[in-house]
């Protein structure tokens, strides 16, 4: 009868493609690579250090998820996202966001309520100061936080697919197109105040003020047709 010794440990094997997947998403998202610029095969082999086959299916993975456009032939490239389109993917998270929210807030604990609170007064700081990336790293502790907190798996793993690409959008535009501060502070101030009094309703409506879920309404002249940009 074998004897049992120490469990052997099992290092988990990274594929190449998920290496390359990773390098490239954390380029594009950390400003590396900038919007709008294009992807070579060879500089990205030497860059990575690994054959082409890996880096193209990372490059598809992220044409999936909005990150790069392909056109066959022609180029590969980092989306450059247009500065008109900045309220829509605001108003995309948005969805998610209040979905989320509606799962989560009556399950959470106090020390969860404060965390939470804590984050937003940080943010708040940021905003007051116009500190862009302070902000954006704030908002990304907030929203990651409760993100974290929500019981729905499904609906989490869909957003960690859907948001990044979206909060990379509205980032890049609201660099280009600038942002109202004071307006912002006052409006996570607002969801401070409602998040510390468990007040579900004003959450609900500083979280649509934020994200300006009622601030647009596409009419039937303005949606994109066939033909045109989605």
């Amino acid at each position: 009868m074998p004897v049992p010794g120490a469990p052997e440990v099992r290092q988990a094997r990274v594929l190449a493609r998920d290496r390359a997947y990773a390098s490239l998403k954390s380029a594009i998202l950390d400003g590396t690579i900038r919007p709008g610029e294009r992807l070579d095969d060879a500089e990205l082999q030497a860059w990575l250090g690994m054959s082409r086959t890996p880096i193209r299916q990372a490059l598809h993975a992220l044409t999936v998820e909005g990150f790069v456009e392909i056109a066959a032939q022609s180029y590969t490239r980092v989306v450059e996202p247009r500065a008109e389109d900045a309220v829509l993917h605001l108003q995309t998270i948005g969805v998610f966001v209040l979905g989320v929210l509606d799962l989560t807030l009556d399950s959470l604990t106090d020390a969860d309520r404060e965390a939470l609170v804590a984050d937003v007064d940080r943010l708040i700081v940021a905003l007051e100061a116009a500190d862009l990336e302070a902000s954006i790293a704030g908002s990304q502790r907030y929203y990651g936080r409760l993100m974290a907190l929500c019981p729905n798996r499904v609906l989490l793993r869909l957003s960690e697919r859907t948001l990044a690409a979206r909060a990379f959008y509205v980032g890049v535009a609201y660099r280009a197109l600038g942002i109202d501060w004071p307006e912002a502070a006052q409006s996570y101030a607002n969801l401070r105040s409602a998040l510390a009094a468990a007040d579900r309703h004003g959450v609900d409506a500083a979280e649509r003020e934020i994200f300006r879920i009622d601030a647009l309404r596409i009419t039937g002249a303005e949606r994109p047709t066939e033909k045109g940009d989605a």
